[in-house]
Order: structure tokens, then sequence, then C-alpha cells
């Protein structure tokens, strides 16, 4: 509708996948998933390959994310032991109800889902541990380069660990993810008060757009939670001056 007004377009090339979408084990193929909310890896959350072995920076931009998962094979579980789960219990309550995440009673539990052997998910957790540890302890001097910066001992770059003792005989909140079509980071092109402009770079009267309908502002890659800079931001700019406006109109007599 925009573009037939003649509105221009910015960056709708770029649409973001996010690496966390929540598989329904009864209902795989569907085309519409949950999300995981990245705070599930903030907490601790590990994500696994169908090996049992961690292959990413859990805390690593979405894209990063998403491409490692592309690289590796799934399914791909996202497992939370019973401190992280505990720090975010709504969230993994509201995903168990949902039927899109499982509980399990230990590790070997868990390592009989997924087929492989418990020696491997354990060797997977104390290594975890051990790196946990080191960076715990001795935060700038590990081997490898840290996301978003600084050194770090684990190979894939994580900085932060948080509820990292990971046991076997611990319990376990589990989901099967995959990435998913989240977010376009294009739209209508407007300027800093929502006007949408035309290929002229010049707005169009009465015309305009916050939220995910415009686009221009995130580049090609959005990060979390900046979605309120799009619907709440240029969301009140946008009201305030479509107010302004229309009482202008009101006064001169053209509304």
């Amino acid at each position: 509708m925009g573009m037939a007004a003649g509105a221009d377009t910015v960056d709708l090339e770029w649409v973001q996948v996010h690496p966390t979408g929540l598989v329904n084990p009864k209902d795989p193929d569907c085309k519409v998933k949950f999300l995981a909310a990245e705070a599930l890896r903030g907490v601790g959350g590990l994500l696994l390959d169908a090996d049992g072995k961690r292959f990413s920076n859990e805390l690593g931009r979405r894209d990063y994310v998403s491409n490692r998962m592309f690289a590796n094979k799934g399914p791909f579980r996202l497992v939370l032991n019973s401190a992280a789960a505990n720090d975010i219990h709504w969230h993994v309550e509201h995903y168990e109800g949902r039927g899109v995440m499982k509980h399990f009673k230990s590790g070997y539990d868990l390592a009989k889902e997924m087929g492989i052997a418990p020696s491997t998910l354990e060797q997977t957790f104390k290594s975890y541990i051990e790196v946990g540890d080191k960076q715990t302890s001795d935060p700038d001097n590990g081997p490898y380069d840290a996301y978003p910066s600084g050194k770090t001992w684990d190979e894939w770059g994580k900085k932060f660990f948080k509820n990292y003792n990971y046991k076997m005989d611990d319990e376990f909140d589990v989901a099967i993810v995959t990435p998913l079509v989240h977010y376009c980071m294009g739209g209508l092109k407007i300027d800093t008060t929502g006007h949408v402009l035309d290929k002229e770079g010049k707005p169009i009267r009465g015309l305009y757009a916050a939220g995910e309908l415009m686009g221009g502002v995130h580049g090609n890659n959005r990060l979390g939670g900046n979605s309120l800079l799009d619907c709440v931001v240029f969301g009140r700019l946008t009201g305030k001056d479509l107010v302004k406006s229309c009482l202008r109109m009101q006064a001169c007599g053209t509304v």
C-alpha cells in the first residue's frame, strides 16, 4: 500500500534469521513456531548438536549462531540445567505447558532421548565446567578471542559463564530448536518523525510508518531488544507528529 502511494523503500533484501525457534515434537514441520528467547541462553543454556557437543558461542549474534547451526548436524537442543531453569522458570513453565520443552530427571535420561552415549554428554559437560572455571578465575589471559571483546578460554569465544556447573545427576529442561525467519530489517523509508518519504526523499503528506513496517534503522542484523526503536521510539515520535499535524489542519479548517 505504501509503495502504491509512491513510498520509497530501504533494506528490503535483509531478513533476520533467529537461531532458536522451538520445534514442537508433535508437529515438527509446522511453519509457525514459538521463539526461544535469548534469555534462556543468557542464564546459562547450552546449545548441543545431534552428537551432544557444543558447536558455537551460545551468546553470539543471531546470524553467527544460525550459521553455526547450518554448518552442523541437527537436531539441535537447547539445554538448561536446574540452576539456569530456576533463574528463568516462568519461560520454562510456559514452554513446557506449550509442549515445546521437556523436563529430564538426569543427564542419563537426556542422553537416552538423544540416542548418544552418556559418556559423550558427560564429557561435554565436564569440558564446559573446566572452561567456565578457567574463565571465572582468569578472564583476561585465555588463548582465544572472545565475543564481543577480550580473551577467553573457550574455543567458541564465549566470555560470560553463568550457571555453568553441568552435571549428569542434575535435572534438565530441554527444547529442540531450529533457525527460523524472524524479522524484516527493511521497509518503508521514513524521516526522523516517521513521515514516509517518496523516491525523491520528500515526505508524503499524511502517510506515516512505525514498527516493522519501516526500515533503515538496523542495518542488516538487528540486535536483540532493539525492535523497541521501531515500535516504541518511532511509534511515539510518529504519534506525536501525527497529532500535531491533525491539530494544525484542524486550526486551518482543512480537516
